[in-house]
Order: structure tokens, then sequence, then C-alpha cells
């Protein structure tokens, strides 16, 4: 083969492999639809914690303190995270001595869930998995005193439809905590800047909107509902949860009277109602 093909052949090859591995590891395959974001956290499901590593002394630090520096002297909130994973938040909170709240965590990858809730079977019911997208979320408005969402809204289909949701669910004074991730350069057209994050939170009536250094790719950011409720306190799911398709409540046998959609739970634990929603 000419020498100058080679050589271009292979610059081909490098071109094409850096670029599959941005599409697929670098962006964690937003830019090819959520189907494929889905399907790379379930392939990495197992493997996921080992490669996040995290260590739970900074957990604790990072995310568990502040949040129940921000609710004192609340100790017992229902608690929403969003795009939960393997639980990296409910783990947290439920292993801070003064938590004595209920979380529900909400992920479209089965096989995250299915993870989180092996690893926290002995929570039982302080704890409660659904399988389902953060775009309609399936709860009363103002059902929460906290919702949470981290390292998850740039791969998000609509990011400032899912912050809605999130504010629309959180109760008046309730707190929101998210992350934004910085370095547009890395993900173009997926990020917020700060001050387009300020401007779409104020939209969604939230207050008071803090911005903190957080890691090297991300900022926290904390937001407060507008107005002032009392705490909704730890109630258990089937008080707050929503059949998707008519927004009525379920029966005790988990079954909609308005629809007729049955809510069924996984041998896992995992509630899966994404299937409601098809």
């Amino acid at each position: 083969m000419n020498p100058v093909a080679v050589v271009l052949l292979a610059l081909g090859l490098a071109a094409l492999a850096g670029l599959l591995w941005w599409l697929l590891v670098t962006t964690e395959g937003v830019y090819l639809g959520r189907g494929v974001v889905v399907w790379l956290y379930d392939v990495y499901a197992n493997r996921y914690d080992r490669i996040k590593a995290y260590e739970p002394e900074y957990e604790h630090a990072l995310l568990a303190v502040p949040i129940m520096q921000m609710i004192a002297p609340h100790r017992s909130p229902l608690v929403l995270d969003v795009a939960t994973g393997t639980g990296r938040l409910p783990d947290a909170l439920l292993n801070h001595v003064h938590f004595q709240g209920r979380v529900v965590g909400v992920d479209l990858s089965r096989r995250m869930l299915a993870i989180a809730a092996d690893k926290m079977a002995a929570d039982g019911e302080r704890v409660a998995w659904l399988w389902g997208p953060a775009e309609k979320l399936p709860f009363d408005d103002g059902a929460f005193d906290v919702v949470t969402c981290l390292e998850s809204l740039e791969f998000m289909r609509q990011p400032s439809l899912v912050l809605a949701e999130m504010a629309r669910v959180l109760r008046p004074g309730g707190v929101l905590l998210i992350t934004n991730r910085i370095g547009t350069r890395t993900m173009p057209g997926k990020l917020f800047s700060e001050a387009k994050l300020t401007s779409v939170l104020a939209g969604c009536g939230l207050d008071d909107v803090l911005v903190e250094p957080w890691q090297e790719d991300y900022q926290r950011v904390w937001g407060f509902k507008a107005g002032s409720g009392a705490p909704t306190g730890a109630r258990p799911l089937a008080e707050v949860l929503r059949c998707p398709r008519c927004a009525a409540p379920f029966n005790e046998d988990w079954r909609c009277p308005g629809c007729g959609g049955a809510l069924q739970r996984g041998a896992d634990g995992v509630w899966e109602i994404n299937r409601l929603y098809r």
C-alpha cells in the first residue's frame, strides 16, 4: 500500500476512535439519544461504584451534612433524588446519624436501580426506588421537602423541563440541590452557563439561588422554593405517588382507579412505574 495512503488511513482510524471515545465515554452517549445514555448506564451498572470510587467520608461531608444543615432543625424530611443511579445521595443521607426521613430515588437505568436496591436492602421502607423518567415525575405538587439531582442534568433530553418538574414537586420553602457541569468545550450545547441556570431556576419559582464550587467539572447549586409551608415529613411512598397516566392515587393493591393501570414491584424491590408511561 502507498505510504501516504497508510498514513491517511491511520489518521482516519485515530480520528474515528477519538470521535467514538468522545461520543461514548466523555459525553456518555448524550449526543446519540437517551436510549444510548440509558444503555451505557445499564452496561456499566455493576462497575459504576468501582469506577467512581466515592469515599464515604467525603459523601458525608459534602452531601449529607450540608443538606441537614439547610433543613435544620427538621430531621425527618421526605427527599426525592432524581437520576439516583446506584443511590449515591440516598446512601449518604441514610448513613447520617441525625437523618430520620425517607428518600425516593428515581432513575431510567433499571440495572443501576437494582444495584442501589441491593446495596440498601437493609434500609427497608426508608428508601424507595422508582424506575421512570425525570421529565414527568409521578408525584403530587409540593410533595417533597428536599429534591436533588447530582451530575445528571447534562445528560437529560430536556433539562429545563426536568428542573421545572423538580420545582413542581418541591414544597414551598423546600430545598433544591443540583450540580451544574462546567467546561462547555467538552459538551457544546448541553450545559448551562451560571447566569442561564440561575434564570431558569428563577423561572421555576426558586429564590436565593446559591452557586458554589463543587468539583473540577461541577458547581453545587442550591435553591429555595418561594413561599413557606409545613414540612411534608417522612411520608410513605403511597401517600405521594400518583399514576403517570391520569394522576390518580393508587389503591391499596397498587392499581389505579382512574385508568386501571397496575403498578408492579420487581423482585429486587424496584417500583417499575416506567411501564405505565407506555
